[in-house]
């Protein structure tokens, strides 16, 4: 009786070769999943610092409490941060800021300028402020922002408006002067030019975080003519006039540009909103009103 032995490895081979196949497939299965969790992990923390709630507004000044009123890098970065607070209506002060007209320091001369008057009468009884107070004048670079604060303190403001007037006068003789020769024109020709051009500003000024908010700023220029007589005076009295023309709408522009600066820090305290809740950034865009127009190209004139 003879044995017949069978050979197993034709039938070993495909089994062994399925079950490695099993192991391969599990293997990138069980990898797929690890880098999938590892995503996912990596996306928590990115997730959670873009979802990070928003500063708070600034509670108080952080600027040193010195004249020049140095500042940190990371308090510079605070201030950036934080979102913009405007609280009104609010009690408003109007200090002059003089020009300095000594090297040596600040004038000493404390003569409002003549055109507070016309601007704080200007701004009375508007919306935004529920009461507009003018306060001392002081000489530029006589006080630091933290001084001025103490001063605005004083009077419980919220805000202060620092108004100044940078002007430059000038008189010269023009062609009348000629006539100054017979002796009897120096009596009564127009012969001296006076001439007065500058500018005149208002800066807004928050007492709670010592910060600048905008400053309004508007060309001034006028001009007359006159005799030899009293030239200082009727140099002033141009100045004066000139101001007190002009400030009133200076207020106005003052009013004006507040609530574009309302409407700004709303629109930033919103972006800055949604960046906190993980929201992405939104791309700026320009509305019609704003876009630029192509300049038409000339067609020529007549000289």
């Amino acid at each position: 009786m003879s044995t017949r032995i069978r050979h197993a490895t034709p039938l070993v081979y495909p089994k062994l070769a399925l079950v490695a196949a099993l192991v391969l497939v599990a293997a990138g299965c069980g990898a797929q999943k690890m880098q999938m969790a590892s995503a996912r992990m990596a996306e928590a923390p990115a997730s959670a610092a873009a979802a990070q709630p928003m500063p708070p507004p600034l509670e108080k000044s952080v600027f040193a409490r010195d004249p020049q009123g140095q500042l940190t890098e990371e308090n510079l970065q605070k201030i950036l941060a934080a979102p913009i607070e405007l609280d009104l209506p609010a009690r408003v002060g109007v200090i002059p800021v003089l020009t300095a007209t000594d090297w040596r320091g600040p004038s000493p001369d404390y003569r409002v300028p003549a055109g507070v008057a016309p601007f704080v009468r200007k701004l009375r009884g508007t919306e935004p402020f529920s009461l507009i107070t003018e306060i001392m004048p002081i000489p530029s670079g006589a006080l630091g922002m933290e001084a001025l604060r103490e001063v605005a303190a004083r009077y419980r403001l919220r805000y202060v408006i620092l108004y100044r007037e940078v002007l430059a006068k000038k008189k010269k003789a023009n062609r009348w002067a000629w006539g100054y020769a017979t002796g009897v024109g120096a009596l009564f020709l127009p012969g001296q030019h006076h001439e007065v051009y500058g500018y005149i500003e208002a800066t807004m000024f928050d007492v709670k975080t010592g910060t600048l908010m905008f400053t309004t700023r508007r060309a001034v220029h006028g001009s007359k003519r006159s005799n030899v007589w009293y030239q200082d005076d009727k140099l002033a009295a141009l100045t004066s006039k000139l101001v007190g023309t002009y400030a009133p709408d200076l207020a106005g522009d003052l009013m004006s540009d507040l609530y574009r600066y309302a409407d700004a820090a709303q629109l930033e305290n919103e972006r800055r909103a949604r960046i906190a809740a993980g929201e992405p950034a939104p791309i700026l865009s320009m509305p019609p009103s704003r876009v630029i127009a192509e300049p038409t190209p000339a067609t020529g004139g007549t000289n």
